[in-house]
This record gives C-alpha cells, sequence and structure tokens, in this order.
C-alpha cells in the first residue's frame, strides 16, 4: 500500500483527526473542506516542481508517503516529454513547402504531407505558399474584389521620358515564390510585397528613361513590359529573394491630364500617317511588278526582232553573195535573170496590156496590134460562183 495504515486506520490522507474521529481527507473532522480554487493552485504548483529542474519534493500529502513520490514525479516528467515530442507533428497541405529549422537554422525542405521536427524551442517550421499567384499594382489601386479602379497613385505612376516628357504609366507584376527556393524566399525577405514593388518601380522607370514618349503610346508597349520583367527578374535574383516573376503588364499607359487631348491629335496624325504609308506600299506592291513584267515582255520583243534582223541581214547578204558569184561566172545571163525577176516582182500586181508590134502594118490604126489579155484568174475566181447559181 502506498500510505502507513497506523492504529486508528486513518486511510490515505494520513492520522485521524482530534477525539480519535475519523480525519477525512482534509484533516481532523469537522473541518469544512478548503477552497477549490487554492487546491488547483497548490496542486499545479506542485506539479511544476515535478518536472526535471524543480524544486518541489513531496505530493499531495506532504512527505514521502504522498503523490508525487520519485517514481510518480518520473511518470509525469515521462509524459510531459512525451506530449511535447508529439507537438513535433505537422501537416504540409497542397501548394505549400515546410521550411524545417533547428534551434534558427535551416535544415531542409519538406513537401506536402504529414511531416515531423523537433517542436519549439528547439524546432520549428514555416510552410511558404509557392502556389498563389500574388500581384502588386503600381500606380493605381483597384476596388474591392480586383474589379475596376479605385483610386490613382501619381506619385507611382509619373514618369519621365527620354524626350522629357511626363507619361501616366500604371501597370502590374505577377508573381509566386518560386518552389525550388523558397527557403530564400523565407530567410532573405523580410518585406517581400514592398522589395517586389520598389525594384519594378524602379526598373520602369529607367526603362521608360530611356524611349521617346511617341514610341511608349504606341508600338513598344510590349516590348516595354518585357523588359521590365527580365530586369526586375534579375535584381531578385542578385538578392536571393526566391521569387519568380510571372507577368509584367501595362495597364494604362497615357499622358499627363493637362496635355492628353494635344497627345490625342498627335497620336491620330501618325495613324493616318502610317494608313497612307501603307496604302502606298500596297499601291507599290501591285504596280512595280506589273512594270517589271512589261520591261521584261519589251525587253523580251526587242531581243527576238534583233534575232530575226540578224537573221534576215544574214541571209540576205548570202544570198547576195551567191548572186555576185553567179553574176560573176556569167554577167550577161544573170542581168537578164536579175532583170526578169525584178520584173516579176514589180508588174505581177498591176494590169497589164500586151501590144503586139509585129502584127501592125505600116500606115494601119495602132489600135488593131493591141491584143487583149485573157484573165485567167478572174475566170478561175469566178467558175464556182456561176456553177452555184446554175444549181
Amino acid at each position: 500500500m502506498p500510505w502507513s495504515n497506523q492504529s486508528g486506520g486513518g486511510g490515505p490522507w494520513g492520522r485521524p483527526g482530534g477525539n480519535g474521529g475519523g480525519g477525512g481527507p482534509w484533516g481532523g473532522g469537522g473541518k469544512t473542506p478548503p477552497n477549490l480554487e487554492d487546491l488547483l493552485r497548490r496542486g499545479q504548483d506542485r506539479l511544476r516542481n515535478l518536472i526535471p529542474g524543480g524544486g518541489g519534493t513531496g505530493g499531495y500529502g506532504g512527505g514521502s508517503t504522498g503523490f508525487g513520490g520519485g517514481r510518480s514525479a518520473a511518470v509525469v516528467a515521462a509524459l510531459a516529454v512525451a506530449v511535447w515530442l508529439a507537438t513535433g507533428f505537422y501537416t504540409v497541405y497542397p501548394r505549400q513547402v515546410g521550411i524545417e529549422t533547428i534551434f534558427g537554422r535551416y535544415v531542409g525542405t519538406k513537401g506536402e504531407g504529414l511531416r515531423y521536427n523537433f517542436p519549439y524551442p528547439i524546432g520549428g517550421v514555416v510552410k511558404p505558399d509557392v502556389g498563389s499567384q500574388n500581384s502588386i499594382q503600381i500606380g493605381f489601386r483597384s476596388g474591392p474584389g480586383g474589379q475596376g479602379r479605385n483610386s490613382d497613385r501619381p506619385d507611382e505612376s509619373l514618369m519621365l521620358t527620354g524626350d522629357e516628357n511626363i507619361v501616366d504609366l500604371d501597370f502590374e507584376v505577377q508573381w509566386r515564390v518560386n518552389p525550388l527556393k523558397a527557403s530564400d524566399f523565407v530567410f532573405n525577405l523580410q518585406n517581400p510585397e514592398g522589395t517586389i514593388k520598389a525594384i519594378s518601380e524602379s526598373a520602369m522607370r529607367e526603362v521608360i528613361g530611356r524611349r521617346n514618349i511617341q514610341a511608349i503610346l504606341t508600338n513598344e508597349q510590349s516590348s516595354i513590359a518585357q523588359e521590365v520583367k527580365e530586369m526586375v527578374q534579375k535584381a531578385l535574383d542578385e538578392y536571393g529573394a526566391g521569387v519568380r516573376i510571372e507577368v509584367v503588364q501595362l495597364v494604362s499607359v497615357n499622358p499627363p491630364p493637362e496635355v492628353r487631348p494635344a497627345f490625342i491629335d498627335v497620336n491620330a496624325a501618325q495613324q493616318d500617317a502610317d494608313t497612307a504609308q501603307n496604302e502606298a506600299k500596297t499601291y507599290a506592291s501591285r504596280e512595280v511588278p506589273q512594270a517589271r513584267g512589261k520591261a521584261s515582255q519589251i525587253v523580251q520583243q526587242a531581243e527576238a526582232y534583233r534575232t530575226k534582223a540578224t537573221a534576215d541581214a544574214t541571209g540576205q547578204a548570202a544570198r547576195f553573195s551567191e548572186v555576185y558569184a553567179s553574176y560573176k561566172a556569167a554577167p550577161a545571163i544573170s542581168r537578164e535573170r536579175i532583170f526578169l525577176e525584178t520584173m516579176e516582182k514589180v508588174l505581177g500586181s498591176v494590169n497589164k496590156v500586151i501590144i503586139d508590134q509585129n502584127g501592125t502594118q505600116p500606115g494601119a490604126a495602132t489600135a488593131a496590134g493591141v491584143l487583149p489579155v485573157l484573165p485567167l484568174s478572174e475566170f478561175g475566181a469566178r467558175a464556182p460562183t456561176q456553177t452555184g447559181a446554175a444549181r
């Protein structure tokens, strides 16, 4: 038994009270029970004394015979240590990683699931969200729920261009924690949003300061966003921030309100000029090939004429050489032949009258010596017509 069963049978609470009566748990008979809050407070003090390193030695009944002796103290201490060690279990949810530390020093990164690390104050766990996409607005603030524009921030949006103009530029930076470098994000950045915002605004001002306002307002907005993204990512990597820039989006790019109408007119004129240039390029792309085709056709015709004329001249020269050789061999015959060929060409297409000088007598009428020529060619042309009419 863990208590002394003395004469009189005091039970586990000690010896009986006065006058031999039953002591009960609070002492001699007739005594009222102590205050419950005071009893609990004293119990807590004694329980603290049971923890190793505490100063308590007794239990509720005092001395070595009450609850809280050496064995009970060891059990309570073991239970306390077990409960303390059990608090080291933790859960890493999807879209999170667990950054474990021991005495404040980084020891590893854990993926999703049930994990364990030494509990506080020895170990610690930080679980940054690596799946969510965060957004930083510079130059403006959106309304509730991210809908619409709630307010403008001219101190952030007004920037000086390379040609010493001012542009009102609102943009948004979307970023997320790099899962492969989540420890850098936890330990190297004290104020992630403030750091990213300051770097983004500085990079945008640098990029805008190298360009003219007309290019910024018209055709270089995509290149500006890409250049700013690369500059911000490079700076964050140099800082070891563990942040990945997803998108840099230009929300609004306008001249200041005071000079906006003039810039609108300039922009309209520029668009008209671009339209005229595009129309001219279209006309040139249509007319130039046609002109080149006509020029090529003329050149080809000229080359064909040259080839034909050269061949004719060569043939005529060769024929003249042959005629000259024949003439040289027989001049009289050649002259007569040439005369006859020439007369054939000259008189072949004219009406002819042949006069027989031998058929007239001296002193007779000249008309008597005229012989009509039978037009055989005409008879050949009329014969089919008359035959058809006769039928």
